[in-house]
């Protein structure tokens, strides 16, 4: 960092000098080692092979012989199956790692299109043994499920019952599985690669050049307004002529999905499809917990409507526009690499010097890629690989306090990731989308209160607690907006209506009112916000397991402050069970009932302190 010497943190901790490692600007020379997983690309194309042949030899043993076998023989045969699974998942993952630090490479491409052959294979062959399960008379399941000889697969077991009245014949799923890409895949293929292929013309100082989506979308957080404001008139200039193709896709699929669930039979008592009911399932959410979940954020948008109000009064503003909606306030301090680190660990290690050392293990042992280059990819993301190998982390790191965040983050992912495999079997080890944003997010948590309780510098001090709340509400109640915005559309869809541009516009534009109020001032060209949001196109009702993630982290974070150590162990616990439990019955252990409209009380809380501390 400018200014200080070797060793010296920005906020005010010395760093070890054993803890300095070889990074330079912009984490220069942090690359990964993924020889742990495979020794090379030609050993994993071997490895993959092996595995599915063994996948083969498991089928003809077992296919058709488990309806009778008692749980012993059941747990034999889940035993085996979880170490195939996680021999293939490493072989997988391995691909998916080596192409995303280098998507340029011909060996990783064509790497990547022998392990996506093998993948359909792979599955295809496995498949029976959920299928002769869910097949089982429920009494005898239940019954099997309950014994010690399955204790340990008891909740996936669980799980797959309760997904049984919804799963079709070997045959039908095997018909469904073939025509996803000339089907479903297809229509998001063509949304995808649309939006990639809209650029557009703008100088935004440096000469006129051809932008990408995302790139214009980066400059709504600039410090100048001027930028600011051109970039969203060009925004939906360009998204415009668009609209009626990426409608289109939306629509398609739309249509597509409900037919799906009136055929699985998600549906209510009078044969309406129930189309979120499909994201609960695969959250471990009941409707009702959702339901309660989402109505407590929208009571609560006067949350963010404050917030909104304040950063107007704070940029001189009367009322907030949408090009300022992400204006910067106070002045963020520049953090490299080997501070970053260094702050990580000690904000954990504060908390828990267990969750620190096994934190610490993801540096010394090369499992991190922080370095920006060429062909890799963008964005950050922590791999779980197996239940039986280590996790590792992918960022770009540049420089700046948020990257510092963003490895704090994705190390909360890694925690995770680390204790549940270590306690849980290959089919428990991971969560649903609901539960997998939390640790994460505590993390986040712990290094802001850490760099707040050191940040002597007010423009500092005001820049992060402005880019904490911001991440809250755009995480909390943005993400339970979008659901809204799914969930009218497709009820609209199911009435016969056609899902066009004009109708999308109109129901975004009343959703994102009801957000913002009178706080926020929304251009009429936001009518197309629904347009570049790709969640909607891969995963339905995606969104709101983010709020419900963000929500949970928040309020463990509340339970933290208020018990201090002792809260310590139960959340290590929670991190511990991994999918091995449902989200409510973890949070129960920690004295968090989701069925009670009041959980979100003390997220709410802490964004309004926040908000009063600007």
């Amino acid at each position: 960092m400018d200014g200080l010497a070797m060793g010296e943190s920005a906020y005010g901790d010395p760093l070890k000098a054993e803890e300095l490692g070889p990074a330079g600007p912009r984490a220069a020379g942090v690359v990964w080692d993924l020889g742990f997983i495979e020794p090379s690309a030609a050993a994993a194309r071997e490895h993959l092979a092996h595995t599915v042949q063994k996948a083969k030899t498991f089928a003809a043993r077992w296919e058709g012989k488990l309806g009778g076998a008692d749980a012993a023989t059941w747990a034999r045969a889940l035993g085996e199956l979880g170490a195939i699974s996680n021999a293939f998942r490493a072989a997988a993952s391995y691909n998916g790692l080596r192409l995303a630090e280098n998507s340029l490479s011909t060996v990783n491409q064509d790497l990547d299109a022998y392990v996506n052959r093998e993948s359909v294979q792979f599955e295809n062959v496995t498949r029976f043994l959920e299928l002769d399960w869910k097949a089982l008379p429920s009494a005898r399941a239940k019954a099997l499920a309950r014994d010690p000889a399955l204790a340990r697969y008891r909740h996936y077991l669980e799980r797959l019952l309760e997904d049984a009245p919804h799963t079709l014949s070997a045959v039908e799923e095997r018909a469904l599985a073939e025509r996803s890409p000339a089907a479903e895949s297809a229509w998001e293929s063509l949304f995808h690669e649309t939006l990639s292929g809209i650029v557009v013309d703008f100088d935004a100082g440096e000469g006129v050049r051809k932008h990408t989506i995302d790139e214009i979308l980066a400059y709504r957080m600039s410090a100048d307004a001027a930028l600011r404001g051109r970039a969203v008139t060009a925004l939906f200039a360009a998204l415009e002529p668009w609209k009626g193709v990426l409608a289109k896709c939306y629509d398609s699929l739309v249509g597509d999905r409900l037919a799906i669930d009136r055929l699985r039979g998600y549906v209510d008592a009078s044969g309406a499809p129930l189309p979120m009911q499909q994201a609960n399932v695969a959250n471990d959410l009941s409707d009702a917990v959702v339901s309660t979940m989402m109505k407590a954020v929208e009571d609560h948008y006067s949350v963010v409507q404050t917030y909104y109000r304040r950063k107007a009064a704070l940029l001189g503003v009367k009322q907030l526009t949408f090009e300022d909606q992400y204006a910067p306030i106070g002045t963020p301090k520049p953090c490299t690499y080997d501070e970053a680190r260094s702050l990580v660990l000690a904000a954990v290690g504060s908390f828990s010097k267990s969750a620190a050392s096994i934190l610490e293990k993801f540096f010394t042992e090369n499992r991190i890629d922080a370095e920006p280059r060429k062909g890799k990819t963008g964005g950050a993301f922590c791999s779980g690989v197996a239940q039986d190998k280590k996790p590792v982390v992918l960022m770009n790191f540049t420089d700046t306090i948020n990257d510092a965040m963003t490895l704090a983050h994705e190390l909360g992912h890694g925690l995770h990731f680390s204790l549940a495999q270590k306690a849980q079997t290959p089919f428990e080890c991971e969560t649903g989308m609901a539960m997998a944003e939390v640790a994460s997010t505590f993390n986040e948590m712990l290094l802001f209160d850490y760099l707040l309780e050191r940040e002597k510098d007010p423009a500092a001090r005001q820049a992060l607690i402005a880019s904490r709340i911001e991440e809250s509400c755009a995480t909390i109640f943005r993400q339970t907006m979008m659901a809204r915005y799914e969930e009218r559309a497709y009820a609209a869809r199911e009435h016969g209506e056609s899902l066009g541009a004009d109708r999308l516009s109109d129901i975004w534009f009343e959703e994102n009112q009801k957000e913002f109020g009178d706080a926020l001032s929304l251009p009429q060209g936001y009518r197309l916000g629904w347009a570049y949001i790709p969640h909607f196109i891969n995963t339905r009702f995606y969104t709101y397991s983010y709020s419900f993630a963000h929500l949970t982290s928040l309020a463990l974070y509340a339970k933290y402050k208020a018990e201090g150590q002792p809260f310590v162990a139960k959340y290590l616990d929670l991190l511990r069970t991994g999918g091995a439990k449902s989200p409510e019955d973890l949070l129960r252990k920690v004295g968090i009932d989701i069925t009670d409209p009041a959980w979100v009380e003390p997220a709410f809380a802490l964004i309004s302190r926040w908000t009063s501390q600007l």
